[in-house]
Formats: C-alpha cells, structure tokens, sequence
C-alpha cells in the first residue's frame, strides 16, 4: 500500500510540477546545519562536481559513535538540519488577511545523497529518512532498508499515511499533516547511516507542489 502512494505521489508530480523550496548548495551550505553530534555545527559546502546530479553540495562525517557491543546501533544519530522553511505565513486568526489565504501544500520531497565513506553492510536499525519539525510537534518518515550509501535521489511523499509521530509513533491525521506547514517547519535528513564513522553528500534538496 505504502509504495503504491509513493509511486502515485510520484507520478503526479512528474504531469505538473512547482517548485516551492530549493536548496542547491551552489555558493555556500543556504544555513543547514549538523544536529545530533558532539555539537551542532553548520553542514560543509563543496564546490565540486560529482556528475550531473551532485554538483556543489554539503557534506559530513561522523565524530560520534555511541554504540556497545551487545547493541552495535549507534545511539547517536546525526542529520543535516535545514533553516526554518516558510510555506504559509502565520496570521493572526479572525483577520481579512486570514479569511482570504489559501494554504499551500506540498506533495514531496526529493534530494540526492551519496556516501564518501562508510560500512554500508553494517547499517544503523530502525532508521528514519527524514524528520519534520513545527515547534514542539516532530513526525518521521522511515528510511529505506535496501540503500547501500551509492548516490540516490530519494522521494519521499507528503502523504499523512506514510508518517508516525517519532515521540509515539502513532498515525499521523491528514489535518495534523496539513498543520505541520503553517508556519516555520524544520527538515532533518538522516546522514548517520551505519554503525561506523561515515562521509555523506547531500544536494539539490527540493520541495515540490
């Protein structure tokens, strides 16, 4: 079930696409930074060319491994963290303004990534690809288990059905789905992929309508 929507989200975003949010990494690391490492520090840009489908991008390395070994999973996970996104504006309810705003929803996100470095035989377990972030409110979507650190371009759907809460991890509604793009929202991309030290690259994150 779950794939038929990511195949369908797909599918509609190739007939009539809009881009909403871009980050190409082209000039410098557009404010992402890495979370869940010894400190939070801002994402490496790299000025070079990969092939067509990385061409300057941000880049990290694990510095913190927190595993044993009864439970090899590294408890430490890190992401490349975007800036606050804005898709619809906050106002004030009750207003003209408010009365007269049409929301706007996007349909996916899609980036590219590829591992430097990394034992990708020896993954983490129980991954999530990507958090969403509005305020207090955190939902997650899973990683896949196939991917073995090559260069991908992932898609994943904003789709209700295909995310949990990552405190509960009960089903996200389409109206607390919706609720996550009223005002600034934060985009966390997983980066610690395996149970050793590993490099990844990251370009051309992108949300479309």
């Amino acid at each position: 079930m779950f794939q038929i929507i990511i195949i369908l989200t797909i599918l509609s975003i190739a007939s009539g696409v809009e881009v909403l949010f871009k980050n190409d990494f082209l000039l410098d690391n557009n404010g992402w930074r890495i979370t869940g490492n010894k400190i939070e520090e801002p994402a490496v840009q790299q000025s070079y060319n990969l092939n067509r489908d990385m061409s300057h991008y941000i880049m990290f390395k694990d510095t913190l491994i927190n595993s044993d070994f009864a439970n090899p999973t590294d408890k430490t996970l890190w992401y490349f963290e975007s800036p606050g996104i804005t898709l619809n504006p906050l106002s004030k309810e009750g207003t003209i303004q408010a009365r007269n705003y049409t929301p706007i929803y996007p349909n996916v996100l899609t980036f590219t990534m590829t591992s430097f470095v990394g034992d990708f035989k020896a993954k983490n377990s129980d991954l999530n690809l990507v958090k969403l972030k509005n305020g207090a409110n955190c939902i997650t979507f899973k990683a896949p288990t196939d991917y073995n650190g090559e260069m991908r371009t992932f898609n994943v759907p904003f789709v209700s059905q295909l995310w949990r809460f990552d405190a509960t991890q009960e089903e996200v509604t389409d109206n607390e789905f919706k609720e996550m793009f009223h005002g600034p929202f934060i985009i966390e991309i997983l980066g610690d992929w395996t149970q050793g030290m590993e490099v990844i690259g990251l370009d051309n994150v992108i949300i479309w309508k």
